[in-house]
């Protein structure tokens, strides 16, 4: 069973940079999601669900969804139409292929004023006599129902005849019941998990791994070929079957695989020597040449990230960083300070920057002024003349014949 986690949001999430509080728009098909949980805790902006394709059978937890608009429940086992009351916003519901076979229970949409299209067809209910007439009635807001324009002349005549018809819908889905009932009762009260059962063969109790080629294919043949009744819990019982055949194949071909490629080295130590380790890939560029008396590490970590939760480890030789269980390892060319070391992230981009002078440093002589464009051609530049008047200094004892006014 696969829940619907944060993680799992967040990497769906990467067209909103993995912010989830903000999101607008997610996808969960093709998850093998068994139950509607948490999305309605923290994705409140939500407009667009995508649900289609899982395991999911009851409609849960998205009565906190006030902006939704569009919700995708397509090919479920959703036996049901409920809990959609607080949806206020919601305009678009495609049940598309579930087992909704209490048609009535459409009749809960009432108050979804701004729902204009809806799809259900596949639905048990579907085949039922009267069934188009009965919803384009019940909801008058619904303009498309399975992809076909209401007409006003079709929505009045439904209207007049919608207590009829929702007595024969009534006796419609309760007959359904009973035969479905009937049914289970006539196959020994099995739906799906007995199946093959009645045989007595050695293959029906040994565990896959231990099966020859011959066997496995054999069991399987039995299962797809053994007629079953198409229920919620015989979709289950075919995906589980889907996902054994699936681990069978794959241990078949780690038996027969020569050329397996080594497991990525995730140890922090080998040999007494610290190595090189980047679990999570986060990009990082490491700077030594341009001031010789430190080295400049930039990592660039998730903008979401909680600087709280970043612990960075400097010591003489490496680096060490560690942050949602992952952790970032860098071996330095060079010994540096830790003490004197300092750690900055900017709050815009991620960005993590540490500077850590070396250990030994070295005098880098000043270097000399450049001389000013001006200043270099200085003799090709006029130079002024003083307007003012220069005395000449004489010594009056020995004027001689000068004669000093």
């Amino acid at each position: 069973m696969v829940l619907i986690t944060e993680d799992l949001i967040r990497k769906r999430a990467e067209h909103n940079e993995g912010l989830i509080y903000s999101l607008e728009e997610i996808s969960l098909h093709q998850s093998d999601i068994e139950k509607i949980e948490n999305i309605d805790k923290w994705c409140r902006d939500l407009k667009i669900l995508y649900l289609q394709s899982n395991l999911i059978d009851k409609i849960e937890n998205v009565g906190k969804l006030k902006q939704l608009e569009y919700l995708n429940l397509a090919l479920n086992n959703v036996t049901k139409v409920e809990n959609l009351e607080k949806c206020e916003c919601l305009k678009k519901l495609d049940l598309t292929v579930n087992f909704i076979a209490e048609l009535t229970s459409i009749e809960s949409l009432k108050g979804n004023e701004f729902l204009q299209e809806m799809y259900m067809t596949g639905n048990p209910c579907s085949k039922f006599e009267n069934y188009r007439e009965y919803v384009i009635a019940t909801l008058p807001q619904v303009q498309r129902l399975d992809g076909i324009d209401v007409t006003n002349t079709e929505r009045l005549e439904a209207i007049q005849s919608l207590k009829s018809i929702r007595e024969s819908i009534v006796f419609q889905q309760e007959d359904y019941f009973i035969q479905q009932q009937k049914t289970k009762e006539g196959t020994g009260g099995r739906w799906y998990t007995d199946i093959g059962a009645e045989t007595d063969s050695a293959n029906s109790v040994k565990p896959i791994s231990e099966l020859t080629p011959e066997e496995l294919k054999q069991r399987n043949d039995e299962f797809w070929k053994t007629p079953v009744e198409n229920t919620p819990e015989t979709r289950k019982a075919i995906h589980k079957k889907l996902e054994e055949e699936k681990a069978a194949v794959e241990e078949q071909r780690k038996g027969v695989r020569t050329n397996q490629v080594p497991k990525r080295e995730t140890v922090l130590e080998r040999d007494g020597k610290r190595l090189n380790l980047n679990q999570a890939k986060w990009p990082f560029l490491l700077d030594d040449t341009t001031d010789v008396n430190s080295v400049k590490l930039e990592v660039t970590l998730p903008k979401y990230l909680s600087t709280h939760n970043v612990d960075v480890d400097v010591q003489p030789r490496y680096v060490k960083i560690e942050a949602e269980s992952r952790t970032f390892q860098l071996v330095l060319n060079q010994e540096i300070c830790p003490d004197k070391s300092s750690c900055q992230r900017s709050q815009m981009t991620g960005v993590l920057v540490l500077t850590m002078p070396t250990a030994k440093q070295t005098i880098v002589p000043e270097k000399a002024k450049k001389p000013s464009f001006r200043e270099e051609n200085s003799k090709f530049v006029k130079k002024e003349t003083s307007k003012s008047t220069s005395f000449l200094e004489v010594d009056p004892s020995k004027k001689g014949g000068l004669r000093l006014q």
